[in-house]
């Protein structure tokens, strides 16, 4: 009796042993079939935590896949990537900002995704996307990035200032000619006189009809691409006819003639000195519109509820309305070890499971994401301006942003905006910075 109590006693702690190192055999089986993806982000915490919502829904729907976010340990995340490239030792997939698409690829440092989206696990871009912003992760003619989120820019009114002034708010089709007419009705100096009248004094202006952006050079883009022009060829290698056009001249001449001739926008130097950006002053009321600016200040304007607020849509110029986007999205890096499964995280991060994260606080390149944002009185405007996105020109050449974009915005706009501008002759500077910034991309 005693012998069989024992039997069964060994069987049963056997059997309990065999089955722990049964489960700890699949635990280690299952942990080496998995195949880990590295994601490379240059986000803080807070972007870190939505990059982490999407990959849990990711490895929920692909179990056999394991994602590692690799946050950027300081520094500037453009010069570690081109370093990672030169190393070869590149996240799987990767953040990319769009301006830098072009030298990620001639650095060999982006796999073309077309093969991908045309293949098995791809899909049909003209039923998922925005076509514009889809094609602004293109270079020479193939996808190479899927967007993450994206700004257009628009205009932000003091509506109250508007019908105070008794203007009707511009809607789409609105000229240049008419934003400097309006501007003019909301600039007011210290009498009360706005900047149409005869008495208008342009040394004490209290209230500025609109701003500009600087030295921004994206931000001025958009202006250019309205006044008919890009400033470099299609292909990527001539900045003359283009950069020094007709439309690029009268385009920096609209703007210089907004500060300096009408006193309808404050000098860079002015905006430069705001400790707070334009935004308080245009909460303030000291700037009635705030011109091409992007969607960033939702919050902002959220915390002040008895303000009330217009997003306009960007003027039509003498070549049409067009616009300049700030796009941020993913690539797949040429040297993984599993670009099937970096591919599909990929997709994952630029369609429905990423997509419907980012596009919470951001745009999303995906409609279907963007419905209930539509008709919503802030973000419907910067919509409506997905329609008419130009491909930049960053895209066009690999050195464009560090030979032309960069200085070009420190060397021209901040100059002929700035306080000594005025004496400027706009397309004798243009002509005079042009051949330099030409030599730049060549050299490179």
């Amino acid at each position: 009796m005693q012998h069989r109590k024992w039997t069964l006693s060994f069987l049963a702690v056997f059997t309990v042993v065999s089955l722990i190192v049964s489960m700890l055999s699949f635990a280690v089986v299952s942990a080496q079939d998995k195949t880990l993806i590295t994601l490379g982000s240059w986000d803080d915490e807070n972007g870190n935590q939505r990059h982490l919502a999407v990959i849990a829904d990711f490895e929920a729907q692909f179990p056999n896949i394991d994602v590692e976010i690799q946050p950027n340990p300081g520094g500037d995340w453009h010069s570690r990537i081109l370093t990672l490239i030169a190393s070869g030792e590149l996240p799987d997939v990767y953040m990319v900002d769009s301006s830098y698409i072009p030298l990620y690829v001639e650095s060999g440092g982006l796999t073309n995704l077309r093969p991908f989206v045309e293949g098995d696990t791809g899909f049909d871009p003209a039923e998922v996307f925005y076509q514009s912003v889809y094609e602004n992760g293109f270079y020479q003619g193939d996808p190479y990035v899927l967007a993450k989120d994206y700004s257009t820019v628009a205009i932000y009114a003091n509506k109250a200032l508007l019908d105070a002034a008794g203007i009707e708010m511009p809607q789409e089709g609105w000229t240049y000619d008419d934003l400097l007419d309006v501007a003019m009705q909301l600039t007011v100096d210290a009498n009360g006189n706005n900047a149409a009248s005869p008495d208008f004094d342009p040394t004490n202006v209290v209230q500025w009809g609109m701003d500009h952006r600087g030295d921004w050079w994206r931000g001025f883009q958009s202006v250019v691409y309205s006044f008919g022009s890009h400033t470099i060829s299609d292909d990527g290698t001539t900045l003359d006819g283009y950069f020094n056009s007709e439309g690029t001249i009268q385009a920096l001449e609209w703007m210089r003639d907004a500060v300096h001739v009408y006193h309808v926008a404050p000098t860079s130097n002015y905006i430069s000195s705001l400790p707070g950006g334009v935004m308080p002053e245009f909460l303030d009321g000291k700037i009635a519109m705030v011109f091409g600016m992007g969607p960033w200040f939702l919050g902002m304007l959220e915390e002040q509820p008895g303000f009330e607020y217009a997003i306009l849509p960007m003027p039509t110029g003498p070549g049409g309305h067009h616009g300049a986007v700030c796009w941020a999205g993913f690539g797949l890096a040429p040297n993984s070890e599993n670009p099937e499964e970096a591919w599909l995280l990929l997709k994952a991060l630029g369609t429905d499971i990423g997509q419907r994260q980012y596009g919470e606080h951001a745009l999303s390149s995906m409609p279907v994401i963007m419905e209930s944002k539509q008709d919503h009185p802030f973000w419907g405007t910067f919509l409506d301006e997905v329609e008419y996105l130009d491909a930049l020109d960053d895209l066009k050449n690999p050195y464009y942003l560090q030979c032309v974009g960069t200085p070009a915005g420190s060397e021209i706009t901040a100059v002929l905006f700035g306080e000594e501008g005025a004496d400027v002759d706009v397309a004798a500077l243009v002509n005079e910075r042009m051949p330099e910034y030409q030599a730049c991309m060549e050299q490179q």
